[in-house]
């Protein structure tokens, strides 16, 4: 049989594309930021493209076609410019601008940096494409598009905040798409969607007037090459973002939400599909749990101690007391280090996949940022959720009203309400039956997440942009897309045609009274007669 028709048809039937210069810019601190990417950079430079990515975290060893460069102190000026009580405050003032003040603030920091200004006063770079992560206070920095004439893919590290969601013609319908900041599930009462609705249209507003306005600034203000006294405005630019990818995944992890064709959901990439083998003492540790581990992480940014004392000794006392053994994430520095019992073995890292996969994992405690909660899901772990800021509080009702987890906020965690959420979360089978399901729904997909995601950065590189799939609605005015204009003129119609049958009326009964009364006159003057 002759295969060569066959193995043409299917060259012919596979997209080809040119090698591309890719320029990467992702300067935040956070490493989850710049590590849960990686498998797309990775593979985008597998497939022959040149990728250059700027951020704080060197890679290590260094990869073929990926030229790493690395902000020097940026990371320590950008953590020490955090406002203390960052992740704790709960103050309303700060849920409304403190975002957006740390955004600012930070912006300023690193386009004062050195390397940020060689790279925008580099002139002899070409880039075919920029991706950077407009949608977390980095919005300035899709003025790269402008300066290289390339198209701009924004990367989402969570669920879109209402200003980004807002930019990329995504309104969320706030009836049932709860706001980050609270925990409501996706089924809100009156009362919650009336406050959802007040931050999700506040945070727009103040988004366009305020935040947006300073972010111009800076960008105007930094932002100087040749041609750039031709830039769009900045809401202009990221109205023309290509695409946006993000890192979620709205059927498995979070709640079904509409979104347009310009968002691609990547939910579960950073995953590895294959963990690798503990290291030796750890896996002796967890073969020999017969109770089974319980693995406690607040994640690689926040640190126990940061804590109030009560909820630190709480944790302390009770994990302590069980008979499963655990495995705690801890900094060196905790007071409460050398309180730990001997059930318990602390180290200020584990290799958390690995963990989560061993099959005598049976509780994840943790803080419900995005990322766990995706591993614990994908490796059928039930979560106990101590959320600590914005998104954790979302996700930890996600999970709990997916019946995969139990949710403590940080202010009510006491010795009593731990034992009561680990005791049911081990003994109540249901918890491990519906993370056994909800594991079974993210795994089930028609295509692997990274080659979904590299077969569309390679659509907008082939395509030069994608402004096909921008919806018309940037281009209307906001009363306009609501419709208000339409509205006002049916309630014109309507007063209108009241007021017009309501003449029609009066004169008709005017006239009939007339002829009533002159009738009635008529006869009269006959009966004088």
């Amino acid at each position: 049989m002759n295969l060569w028709p066959t193995v043409l048809f299917l060259g012919c039937a596979v997209p080809r594309i040119d090698s591309a210069n890719i320029l990467v810019v992702l300067p935040w601190p956070w490493y989850s930021h710049t590590n849960n990417y990686m498998p797309i950079f990775r593979g985008l430079a597998a497939r022959g493209h040149n990728v250059t990515m700027f951020s704080p975290f060197p890679q290590k060893p260094p990869l073929p076609n990926l030229t790493d460069i690395v902000f020097p102190s940026l990371k320590e000026e950008l953590f020490k410019a955090l406002p203390e009580d960052f992740i704790a405050d709960n103050r309303v003032w700060f849920r409304l601008f403190g975002l957006f003040i740390t955004g600012i603030n930070w912006m300023k920091i690193t386009l004062n940096h050195d390397i940020m200004k060689a790279l925008i006063a580099d002139t002899s770079s070409k880039f075919d494409l920029v991706i950077v992560e407009t949608g977390f206070l980095q919005e300035p920095f899709v003025a790269f598009g402008h300066k290289y004439n390339a198209p701009v893919i924004n990367l989402a590290s969570r669920f879109l905040l209402p200003l980004s969601a807002h930019l990329s013609g995504n309104q969320l319908p706030i009836s049932y798409v709860p706001m980050q900041v609270f925990s409501f599930s996706d089924h809100m009462s009156f009362t919650e969607r009336a406050v959802n609705m007040l931050q999700y249209y506040w945070e727009v507003v103040v988004g366009h007037l305020f935040y947006l306005r300073a972010q111009e600034s800076l960008m105007k203000t930094h932002f100087k090459y040749p041609g750039s006294e031709n830039m769009p405005t900045l809401a202009d630019m990221l109205r023309n973002t290509s695409l946006t990818l993000m890192e979620y995944n709205t059927i498995a992890v979070g709640y079904p939400t509409p979104f347009l064709k310009n968002i691609v959901e990547f939910g579960g990439l950073s995953i590895p599909k294959e963990t690798k083998k503990l290291p030796d003492d750890l896996q002796e540790f967890m073969d020999n749990a017969k109770d089974g581990v319980i693995y406690f992480s607040f994640g690689s940014y926040i640190e126990l101690s940061m804590k109030s004392e009560r909820l630190q000794r709480s944790l302390i006392s009770v994990l302590g007391g069980l008979k499963q053994k655990v495995l705690m994430k801890l900094e060196a520095t905790n007071p409460f280090i050398n309180s730990t019992k001997p059930n318990i073995l602390v180290r200020q890292w584990f290799p958390q996949p690995s963990i989560l996969a061993h099959p005598n994992c049976k509780l994840f405690i943790t803080h419900s940022g995005l990322h766990g909660s995706m591993e614990g899901i994908y490796h059928k772990v039930p979560m106990l959720s101590i959320p600590l800021y914005v998104d954790q509080k979302m996700n930890a009702k996600m999970l709990e009203s997916a019946g995969v987890g139990y949710t403590i906020q940080p202010e009510d965690v006491t010795e009593e309400t731990l034992q009561i959420a680990i005791n049911k979360l081990l003994n109540n089978q249901s918890y491990k039956e519906n993370i056994n399901r909800k594991s079974a729904i993210m795994k089930d997909t028609p295509i692997d997440p990274l080659d979904n995601v590299l077969y569309w950065i390679e659509y907008v590189i082939r395509h030069r942009g994608a402004p096909h799939l921008r919806p018309a609605v940037l281009d209307l005015h906001w009363y306009q897309y609501l419709m208000l204009d339409v509205i006002a003129l049916y309630l014109l119609i309507l007063v209108i045609m009241i007021y017009v049958i309501k003449t029609v009326l009066t004169l008709l009964w005017r006239c009939l009274r007339c002829t009533i009364f002159r009738g009635k006159g008529s006869n009269l003057k006959s009966k004088r007669d």
